[in-house]
């Protein structure tokens, strides 16, 4: 039979080397949600075989969880790659599109420079060079890998990390503005906007909302 997973499922993966498991949702769904009815120049055309994942900072040695703090609140992994890990499905809980934070990114299109977020890809006043040489940060696709990675160092549980030399400070560095709030700011600013704004909030003030895809 052949495996899937959908918007809200709750899932558990085998971490490498371990008898534990880490957890995590299904928030998106880009091929079977959107429509592509955003603005032009957003990233989920480039996304269209992932989907949107939150992973929180519970590790079990049992298929049950009982603590979603987040620790990643949301990144982009291949839907294929998802399931071919050692997952299992253990509950759905329903997403709450007022919730949804999306990667933020920036796009060059000819000699004018995105940001991109969602559905939306709003113009900035960077030049495309430096978005390029500074920033460097574009829409990329998260590796399960870093994915496991990451959600145990946030979850203090570096023990379970059997190479510690992938250990880093960010792992979002080079693939979301959201973990760069300094910089994160200075982009906000090139657009007029409030980075403090949920992205329901500033998805809605440009006339999409999200809830649109959850019905």
């Amino acid at each position: 039979m052949k495996k899937d997973i959908k918007v809200g499922d709750i899932f558990a993966i085998k971490i490498e080397n371990s008898t534990e498991y880490y957890f995590g949702r299904v928030l998106f769904d880009v091929k079977n949600q959107y429509n592509g009815s955003g603005q032009m120049h957003n990233y989920l055309d480039w996304h269209k075989e992932s989907v949107l994942i939150e992973t929180y900072k519970y590790i079990s040695s049992e298929l049950v969880i009982n603590n979603y703090e987040t620790a990643i609140r949301s990144t982009f992994i291949s839907k294929r790659d998802l399931l071919k890990q050692d997952i299992q499905i253990i509950d759905n809980i329903l997403v709450n599109p007022e919730k949804v934070s999306f990667p933020e990114t920036l796009k060059n299109f000819e000699s004018t420079c995105f940001f991109t977020v969602g559905e939306l890809a709003i113009k900035t006043n960077l030049s495309t060079e430096y978005a390029y040489d500074k920033i460097k940060i574009f829409p990329t696709l998260g590796k399960i890998y870093y994915l496991e990675i990451a959600t145990l160092d946030i979850s203090n549980r570096k023990d379970l990390i059997s190479d510690k030399d992938d250990i880093m400070d960010n792992y979002f560095k080079f693939s979301d503005i959201r973990s760069l709030p300094l910089l994160q700011k200075e982009i906000y600013q090139t657009i007029d906007e409030n980075p403090d704004v949920s992205y329901y909030e500033l998805a809605l003030k440009y006339g999409f909302d999200l809830k649109r895809f959850y019905k």
